[in-house]
């Protein structure tokens, strides 16, 4: 998580819209784009994975250090090396695959140990790994104690054994000592590099045979001072120690680069005159190779070192040449050089003649350090501010990395203050010296801090013509400080170049200007009112962004890219954008936006830009006058398109007033709603699915609340609240009749049609000899409703068997309708419920009696949860469909219907049919006509009859007059 805003890329904070938090998938946990403010990603796609609100791409550093297998946005394979274990839960938490050893947090109740380095996954849960090495400065089973002593790091299992040392202190045998004043005992030396007391005669680090040494800085490691009797010291060339037998020493009449000192006892170089008060063991300056005539005789030089010559008329006498860099030159030329020293070659390769650097501006090479000339110049290695490239062979290239000639004291990581000239190019310089008794000043460690407020090697504020900037002052009059900013009166830069933006806010102590290109950014402000300001990689020319709230990030707007690139849509990345007919893009290769009379067509990771009639094939043309025309996916919901749809065809203009702007026309998974506007996982009341592929939700006949097979009136498996199933010969299937008519009524006691089961009335006490089974007056005595279930009395049922339940004096089947809707299960032998319908909580002996229009309800009845099949929710009751309430609309004849989303208005209705007479009308007939209709439909019989008669007469008796 970054503070202030921004995302992890990489371990690089990137704008949340920039091209790598879009190519790294960063997005919200829920796959929404994430915000300007936002601080972390909640999920990753692609090569990437999430870790601790980051995007990290596996197989590559930084990412490789935690996890080397990838998919999916997720981590396959942690990187234990590195302190880390796999999420042993079967389904981690996304971002949670791999959790540090230290990670006393974890995720999934799985944790890791605090102060463990490297441990082992835990084989329970919840659990805890198991730690194998502790972090520097603990040990212990569970790494809580403190290492004793001086000691950096310790072994695990004992606080008091050392395994490196903090300070000044060496380790030497598990022990942290001084390593001044011999602390690490004869035989050993301090190393500085490792803090470590070593052996003079370690075969890694130390020099074989050698008994007593010390440490060498220009070595950068032990110099021999005895050996192992019976060797002695040999002096190197280049400055080392070995230990050899005295014979293999250069012997008296030979010549060598070393002599025997007297006694035997040490084999030295030949210009080592630090002897001088013992006859034999002084050597002669400048001198190369010698050789002593005996015993007790100082050596005689034969050959002289590199910069000397033999200015002498007997024995060899050295004098060091005149000409300047020689590393030869002759007694008659003294003042040329024969040969040159390391870093310079002879100008035209004449001998004798002058030595001229290797990077000479004239003849030499750029930057190179070292170099021979055969028949052409050939540069070896390069000087410490350049970067070598090529083979030796060939002559390596030396590409200059920072401006201070020293590299600014050679500190890794110190010249870091990039700065555009104005071809473009970047050229750096220190932003740190190594020797903090100097100063970057324009970019160069100097001893003079130019008037400004600098120490330990950097600056923290600038006068008056300096402006601040990574680490070190500039001059606006003079390069590199006019290639980024014009005018700094009070050291704080208010007018910057064109490849530049001034920081919001910045004051003298802090940087007041930023390269357009420069990703790594700059904080004014800190703590909680901290504000990040960052440039845009690639970018040559931009303009400064306003100021983010506190703790937030704010990116200059690209206006143009260095190269072929171009600039993002919000100004903040620059990518390669090649689609045809592309107006801007969000990253390398996909388009963001097309040009006005092009549409923008995503297709998986690949985009194009086509005309409107190509928006087919799931995809619908969406205007869009700000973002840009896009195809839009038909399954977009916020496009205007639905959920799940994977074909559709554009509204007309006049029906497009509010989403859905699209009528589907095929679901990916889900069943087609009647209405064409919804895909649906079950079918609505009053519909029925059809097609095993194209699933389209099929209206039923306008009597069915459900049905099977077609829609005819005689396929009814259920019905509307008011009605009831009429079975025909198929079990399950029938028409749906008003409550309490037909056999429903037949010797139901007068005024008992009163039990509620799904929102109809079914009769609860019948007419002596019969007792309610299923909602109908069966005779006791007959077994065709298999009447044995009910034990009767009175005209009501007081027991049930089987897989009856009694509910409101009748037995009713749990496995069938009316009763499932009431209880789905019961226990015992007397039709007790024991599991409710729709998850309703038995209590009391009884079912939840809801009030109407509730299919589910709370512990207080009038709370309503889930409604029956034409009914709609409003706040916690059911309200019929075609009825109003508070600010929603019910739609007229509508029987099948579903409250609004998000608010008030019409309720979709997917079912409406003709109003039929109220059945509560006393003159409803068994057939469920009232009489009045039959009157009704008698006179329409009669008119029809009449005139038919009448146009008889007039055909036969007028046509035949005719």
């Amino acid at each position: 998580v970054n503070a202030p805003a921004g995302v992890s890329i990489d371990s690089l904070c990137r704008p949340s819209s920039s091209p790598q938090a879009i190519s790294a998938g960063c997005t919200g946990s829920d796959g929404a784009a994430l915000t300007d403010s936002s601080t972390a990603c909640g999920m990753c796609s692609g090569e990437f994975f999430l870790f601790m609100g980051g995007c990290y791409k596996a197989g590559e550093a930084p990412g490789s250090e935690i996890c080397t297998a990838a998919e999916g946005g997720r981590c396959t394979e942690c990187n234990a090396a590195n302190g880390l274990f796999q999420n042993p839960a079967t389904s981690p938490t996304l971002g949670s695959e791999c959790i540090l050893c230290w990670d006393t947090t974890g995720a999934d109740k799985y944790t890791g140990v605090e102060n463990c380095q490297t441990c082992t996954a835990p084989n329970s849960a919840p659990g805890t790994a198991t730690c194998n090495t502790c972090k520097a400065g603990f040990s212990g089973a569970s790494c809580t104690t403190p290492c004793g002593g001086s000691c950096a790091s310790c072994d695990k299992s004992n606080e008091n054994t050392c395994t490196s040392c903090s300070g000044s202190k060496y380790l030497k045998d598990s022990q942290c000592v001084e390593g001044v004043s011999n602390g690490c005992g004869n035989g050993k030396y301090a190393d500085p590099q490792s803090n470590k007391c070593i052996s003079c005669s370690d075969p890694d680090s130390g020099i074989i045979d050698c008994d007593t040494c010390a440490y060498n800085a220009a070595l950068q490691g032990p110099k021999c001072l005895t050996c192992t009797s019976p060797k002695i010291v040999k002096e190197e060339t280049n400055g080392a120690t070995t230990c050899i037998l005295a014979d293999a020493c250069t012997q008296y009449a030979n010549d060598g680069p070393n002599f025997l000192t007297e006694s035997s006892k040490a084999c030295i170089l030949c210009n080592n005159n630090t002897d001088t008060s013992t006859t034999g063991n002084t050597g002669v300056p400048g001198c190369q190779t010698c050789a002593k005539s005996g015993a007790g005789n100082n050596p005689v030089c034969k050959s002289c070192l590199d910069g000397y010559y033999d200015s002498g008329t007997g024995a060899v006498t050295c004098t060091a040449c005149t000409g300047e860099n020689c590393a030869t030159c002759a007694k008659d030329t003294k003042d040329q050089c024969s040969t040159c020293k390391s870093g310079y070659f002879l100008q035209g390769g004449t001998s004798p003649g002058t030595c001229t650097p290797c990077d000479d501006a004239d003849s030499g090479i750029p930057g190179c350090a070292t170099c021979t000339l055969s028949t052409s110049l050939t540069c070896i290695s390069c000087k410490p501010n350049y970067k070598a490239s090529g083979t030796k062979s060939n002559s390596v290239t030396c590409t200059k990395v920072c401006e201070d000639p020293t590299a600014c004291g050679g500190t890794a990581g110190s010249c870091k203050a990039a700065v555009l000239d104005d071809t473009g190019a970047f050229h750096y310089y220190c932003s740190q010296c190594a020797d903090n008794s100097q100063y970057p000043i324009d970019g160069i460690c100097t001893n003079s801090n130019a008037g400004n407020t600098c120490t330990n090697g950097a600056c923290q504020s600038c006068a008056a013509n300096y402006f601040l900037y990574m680490g070190g002052c500039y001059n606006v009059d003079t390069e590199p400080g006019s290639l980024m900013c014009s005018k700094a009166s009070t050291g704080i830069c208010t007018t910057p170049t064109g490849q530049y933006f001034v920081v919001p806010g910045a004051t003298d102590k802090q940087q007041s200007v930023l390269g357009c290109g420069n990703p790594l950014g700059t904080t004014t402000g800190t703590g909680d009112t901290a504000k990040a300001y960052v440039g845009v990689e690639g970018c040559k020319t931009c303009t400064a962004p306003s100021a983010p709230s506190p703790a937030g990030m704010a990116a200059a707007k690209c206006t143009a890219c260095d190269g072929s690139k171009k600039p993002t849509g919000s100004g903040y990345g620059c990518v390669t954008c090649d689609t045809s007919n592309c107006k801007s893009c969000v990253a390398d290769g996909v388009c963001g936006e097309c040009t006005d009379s092009h549409y923008l067509k995503t297709e998986g990771s690949t985009t194009s830009c086509v005309r409107k009639e190509a928006c087919t094939g799931g995809y619908f043309p969406k205007d869009e006058s700000t973002s840009g025309n896009k195809c839009a996916s038909c399954s977009s919901a916020s496009d205007g398109g639905i959920t799940d749809c994977s074909e559709c065809s554009l509204l007309p203009s006049t029906s497009r007033s509010s989403t859905p702007l699209v009528t589907c026309t095929k679901c990916s998974s889900g069943n087609l709603s009647p209405l064409k506007n919804e895909c649906m996982t079950t079918c609505p009341a009053g519909t029925y699915e059809t097609g095993s592929i194209n699933k389209v939700c099929t209206p039923c006949h306008t009597s069915c609340a459900g049905c099977k097979d077609d829609n005819t009136e005689s396929s009814c498996t259920a019905c509307y609240p008011g009605f009831v199933l009429n079975q025909g010969s198929t079990a399950g299937k029938g028409t749906c009749i008003p409550e309490c008519t037909g056999r429903y009524a037949e010797n139901c006691a007068d005024g008992q049609c009163t039990a509620v089961l799904r929102g109809s009335k079914y009769c609860s006490k019948c007419a002596v000899g019969y007792a309610p089974i299923d909602g109908m007056c069966t005779a006791v005595a007959t077994t065709s409703r298999d009447a044995s279930v009910c034990t009767a009395s009175g005209g009501v049922c007081t027991t049930c068997t089987g897989d009856y339940a009694l509910l409101s004096g009748g037995c009713y089947n749990t496995q069938a309708l009316p009763g499932s809707a009431v209880c789905t299960a019961v226990t015992g032998n007397n039709g007790q419920c024991s599991q409710c319908a729709n998850g309703q909580t038995y209590a009391s002996g009884n079912c939840p009696a809801c009030a109407e229009g509730c299919a589910k309800c709370a512990t207080d009845t009038n709370q309503c949860d889930t409604c029956y099949s034409g009914y709609y929710k409003s706040g916690t009751k059911c309200v019929k469909c075609d009825t109003d309430d508070s600010n929603i609309k019910g739609v007229p004849d509508c029987v099948s219907c579903k409250e609004p989303s998000g608010g008030p208005g019409p309720v979709t209705c997917y079912v409406t049919q003709t109003p039929i007479v109220d059945p509560t009308d006393p003159s409803v007939n068994k057939g469920g006509l009232s009489s009045g209709a039959i009157a009704g439909i008698s006179v329409a019989v009669i008119v029809v009859v009449g005139g038919l008669v009448g146009f008889l007469c007039w055909w036969f008796i007028c046509r035949g007059k005719a």
